[in-house]
């Protein structure tokens, strides 16, 4: 595939005579100004590499390749000039990230050279993303819909979670990277070393000993313990690990982390996570939102007063009875699936997933459950 190059420079001269040496060797766009090369982009051209001019009037290079950051991530970033000083090379580098300094004047050995190194790099960042946004995303969906069946309740619950955290998220307008589904899916791993009845057990501190309640508040720390296993989870691990830690400072873990050190995706989890347990212990939505408020320095203000605006939207969601053969992806179980033998299949809140379609073909075909359940879809109504 050939990979578009985007070159910008407010000299005529320089412009033509990159239109010269470089024809018939690249496919790319040239651009006489910063405001033009952001339309180009805006007009949703995809360049693999961008090489501009540091001075150039109204916006110089380092302020374009700062918006080309914001607008075309991907998109190496190359800065030509001839005069490199210390400020503007520290500018470059941060603000604008760039890949390289050419100097000026260039030759066509050397432009060629830098634009060819350009486009591999290009490849690798690209490569990387398919990485992360299919293999490693994938991965982890198969291992969470294995930990489903495992313990179906705890993860019943981590689909309320998710189904909060999303709202959320589009309320804040807060960017979604390919990370975030899967720090939600595996925000609850650590509660799958206890048993069944754990995640209702931790609301009554008169049903558990303080070692066992120590255990429990404990599992934001095994969850990131074996998220680290895992190549690239770091910074899912580190989230995961400060899901418990309130806003000023208090709880899991024992540490001086607080306020906005905590990490963004920890502090939403964090009131979301609350609300439910106000939820299972029967407050009503409005109390629920009550009680956060009456706690509120457990929390990061602009996130709780986004989250009760969002909450409306996810309160209520549509109910239909339907044959079990209709299931599709992303409905919610409303009622536990029972063999008619009573052994529990599916339980309440489950998100049908592939995995459990499957599961549930099989026992149907088998005359082990009923053909009829109610189901909610997971859609506002």
């Amino acid at each position: 595939m050939s990979h578009k190059i985007l070159l910008v420079d407010d000299e005529i001269n320089i412009l033509n005579s990159f239109r010269r040496n470089l024809r018939g060797l690249f496919d790319f766009d040239l651009a006489q100004s910063g405001e033009e090369a952001l339309k180009l982009i805006d007009n949703k051209n995809k360049y693999a590499v961008i090489i501009t001019d540091m001075q150039m009037p109204v916006m110089n290079g380092v302020e374009l390749l700062q918006e080309v950051k914001k607008k075309s991530p991907n998109t190496v970033r190359i800065m030509l000039t001839g005069n490199v000083d210390q400020k503007t090379a520290i500018d470059a580098l941060h603000i604008g990230d760039i890949f390289r300094f050419i100097n000026k004047p260039c030759s066509h050995q050397a432009l060629t050279q830098a634009i060819e190194a350009g486009i591999e790099q290009y490849n690798l960042v690209i490569a990387e993303k398919i990485l992360l946004n299919k293999t490693l995303k994938r991965t982890l969906n198969v291992l969470s819909e294995v930990l489903t069946i495992v313990n179906p309740k705890i993860f019943a619950h981590t689909v309320q979670i998710k189904k909060h955290m999303l709202a959320l998220a589009k309320t804040l307008n807060y960017p979604v990277s390919w990370s975030f589904e899967p720090m939600i899916q595996l925000s609850q791993l650590g509660y799958v070393m206890f048993p069944d009845n754990t995640l209702n057990q931790g609301e009554s501190d008169d049903t558990l000993s303080l070692e066992q309640r120590q255990m429990i508040e404990r599992h934001p720390c095994l969850a990131a313990d074996l998220i680290r296993k895992i190549p690239r989870m770091n910074t899912i691990a580190h989230t995961i690990l400060y899901q418990e830690k309130c806003f000023n400072g208090e709880g899991v873990p024992h540490d001086d982390v607080k306020g906005e050190d905590i990490p963004y995706g920890a502090r939403m989890l964090k009131i979301v996570i609350d609300y439910l347990r106000f939820k299972r212990a029967g407050s009503s939505t409005n109390q629920a939102c009550l009680a956060l408020d009456e706690q509120n320095q457990y929390y990061d203000p602009n996130i709780l007063k986004a989250f009760k605006e969002s909450v409306c939207a996810t309160s209520e969601l549509s109910q239909k009875l339907i044959n079990l053969s209709e299931l599709k992806e992303q409905m919610i179980i409303q009622e536990d699936i029972c063999t008619k033998t009573g052994l529990v299949v599916i339980t309440k809140g489950q998100e049908i997933t592939e995995a459990l379609q499957r599961i549930i073909a099989h026992c149907v075909e088998n005359g082990a459950l009923k053909s009829n359940t109610k189901v909610t879809v997971c859609q506002a109504s």
